[in-house]
């Protein structure tokens, strides 16, 4: 027995025997109606996230923010560094595989894990509070993020000359803003807050030349002298800066020839 199917205004005799049309129907519903359990919906998700920054699909902080915890999430929009500037950084940053970047008070680990899954190279985050550190490994474990790891400590305490290209997302401001203070774990003033600044300062001062640095909503102070700002793009809520120390002449004008519009 055969049966009708409807295509718009127009009708045809489907070649398919009822009870194969009736197998099919049934196995649609199951699985429009199937109870997902919290572990698939969260596997989903996570391949999702995956596929999607791998294959430069359109992932939403949104998106990316369901996987944290609670807590987390909350803090994202003030404190975590958007999917779309964590990609466009990442280019600016990391252009082989040698490179070895450094987010100066990575939080949950944002930055350093949309980057490593969207570039080559190297991502080292760098954060005071070990619960945001916990956090930031679990995720990037979770998503088999194999160029990202983080470091419980404090920046001023890290060697960086082992790195050549750093990130920062103002880290040092919730030191200024108290509505915007994460915990009482780390102790925060605004003395600690130049503090901190002058430690990045003298820091890139003694980096090497070729080095750049990323600031998104800048990091606190002016950059040391031999720096020089080659981009500066709008982005989200502020600017993205790529700032780069300068070279010999010859290499400082063949990176000036780079420069967009400021």
């Amino acid at each position: 027995m055969h049966v009708k199917e409807i295509y718009g205004n127009n009708i045809c005799v489907s070649q398919k025997p009822l009870n194969l049309l009736i197998g099919e129907i049934e196995m649609e519903i199951e699985a429009l109606t199937r109870k997902v359990t919290p572990k698939e919906k969260r596997k989903e998700r996570v391949e999702s996230v995956v596929e999607g920054l791998r294959f430069g699909q359109r992932i939403t902080d949104f998106q990316f923010d369901q996987l944290y915890p609670p807590l987390a999430r909350r803090l994202s929009s003030t404190h975590w560094t958007p999917v779309e500037v964590a990609i466009r950084a990442a280019e600016l940053l990391a252009d082989s595989p040698k490179s070895r970047v450094l987010d100066v008070g990575s939080g949950c680990g944002k930055f350093c894990t949309v980057a490593a899954l969207t570039r080559c190279g190297q991502f080292i985050g760098v954060e005071q509070r070990p619960n945001l550190v916990e956090i930031a490994q679990g995720i990037s474990e979770e998503l088999a993020v194999t160029n990202v790891s983080f470091v419980h400590g404090n920046m001023a305490d890290l060697d960086w000359s082992f790195f050549d290209s750093f990130y920062m997302f103002n880290p040092f401001y919730e030191n200024q803003i108290k509505s915007i203070q994460i915990d009482n774990i780390v102790p925060l003033s605004p003395d600690r807050f130049y503090r901190n600044v002058d430690i990045v300062r003298s820091k890139l001062r003694l980096a090497r030349p070729g080095t750049k640095v990323v600031t998104y909503h800048g990091f606190g102070g002016e950059f040391p002298a031999g720096y020089h700002r080659l981009k500066r793009e709008a982005i989200a809520s502020g600017f993205l800066e790529l700032w780069i120390k300068k070279t010999g002449r010859d290499d400082f004008d063949k990176l000036q020839e780079t420069k967009i519009s400021q």
